[in-house]
């Protein structure tokens, strides 16, 4: 039974549907892994959470207001 993990900013649950059917449908595509047996997890962290390139992702897309 595959288990896949996602770390990921906050995404609306259309989003998470939407990959979540992507990534099941494509490791069944692989594997021949039944779909039932396929499980995603999301583990959502608020960007203060993330950096890129030793920058803080709140910094790198601060708006200028």
């Amino acid at each position: 039974m595959p288990l896949v993990q996602i770390t990921i900013l906050p995404q609306t649950a259309e989003k998470k549907a939407e990959m979540s059917k992507a990534i099941t449908d494509e490791i069944n595509r692989i594997t021949g892994i039944p779909k039932e047996a396929i499980t995603i997890g999301f583990y959502e962290l608020p960007a203060e959470s993330f950096a890129t390139a030793g920058i803080m992702l709140t910094e790198k897309f601060k708006t200028t207001s």
